[in-house]
């Protein structure tokens, strides 16, 4: 039965090929705001961008929510336009959430105030 035993030197470059890999189709990125008038963060959120062929997925995993476009920055438009939708939504319907959207309302009433309005 033969063995094999990676180097220390081996092993070094096939992790720095690794993460060059995952890399290339992944990475977490702060978004600092919503792009909408109404809208500020009040402090980053940190989403996924996923490059799939020739797809762009930008998630919020914290609420599951996602967009996908052909460019990342309009997948990056659409997911804080998806955001925006979800937290409309709970608001108007939080006395009949379940347990996983009220995690979401919570979580985004953190994050999100409404602006003065001028």
């Amino acid at each position: 039965m033969q063995t094999n035993i990676l180097t220390d030197e081996q092993y070094k470059m096939l992790s720095r090929k690794l993460i060059n890999s995952i890399e290339r189709h992944f990475k977490i990125t702060p978004l600092n705001t919503l792009k909408h008038y109404k809208y500020i963060l009040r402090k980053p959120i940190y989403i996924t961008i996923e490059m799939e062929k020739d797809i762009f997925i930008a998630s919020l995993d914290d609420i599951e929510a996602f967009a996908y476009a052909d460019t990342e920055f309009e997948a990056i438009n659409r997911l804080c336009e998806e955001i925006i939708n979800i937290y409309e939504d709970l608001q108007a319907d939080r006395d009949n959430l379940g347990k996983f959207p009220k995690k979401w309302l919570t979580f985004l009433e953190e994050v999100i105030v409404k602006s003065e309005e001028k």
